[in-house]
């Protein structure tokens, strides 16, 4: 396991000895996976509006298609009955705790990939290694989006671009839809 994998268990272990992991209400699961595909439709018809209309829109399609992942990653993991309960680091906590319970714990991740390349590839070598380089791909685009949120929503002078903006709203579309396979 990554040393970067092994921080994100030392982190979760720490919050669950300070009490910041919960039981998450039943409801919970529904309401932010809901909430998950209506902000990918949001970013998306942005995304359109921006040619539409000629607006300026890519700072707030990389907002929305990221709180659609962070809002998709929340479902999941109330899904599981966890529920991270605290205001400061929400975000990179839940990045920490999509690592620990999903890929290093019992790689619920590795095995919605696994199912959903098993029709198309015939060797379980290679099943296996698809499926690993896919989460770590899945994992990191929440990273990724996290960091990129930041930059252009706090950070003066930095413009998006409509490529970035396109390549957040992919991300996006990808990570509730898997997300939302893994739930219902």
């Amino acid at each position: 396991m990554e040393d970067k994998y092994k921080t994100s268990t030392s982190i979760i272990k720490n919050l669950i000895t300070e009490g910041k992991i919960k039981e998450a209400i039943p409801e919970s699961k529904d309401f932010f996976l809901n909430k998950a595909i209506s902000s990918v439709t949001l970013s998306d018809r942005l995304f359109r509006l921006q040619d539409e209309e000629d607006i300026e829109t890519n700072m707030w399609i990389i907002n929305i298609s990221y709180y659609a992942m962070f809002f998709a990653a929340t479902a999941l993991l109330a899904k599981y009955k966890k529920k991270i309960d605290s205001e400061i680091g929400i975000h990179i906590f839940t990045y920490h705790a999509l690592v620990h319970y999903f890929f290093n714990e019992d790689n619920k991740i590795e095995k919605q990939f696994i199912e959903e390349y098993k029709d198309a590839v015939d060797e379980a070598e290679e099943l296996l290694r698809i499926s690993e380089r896919k989460s770590i791909e899945f994992i990191s685009d929440f990273k990724n989006e996290l960091e990129k949120r930041k930059i252009f929503t706090y950070n003066l002078g930095s413009i998006a671009e409509k490529n970035k903006a396109e390549t957040s709203l992919k991300r996006a579309k990808n990570f509730v839809r898997i997300i939302e396979g893994m739930i219902k």
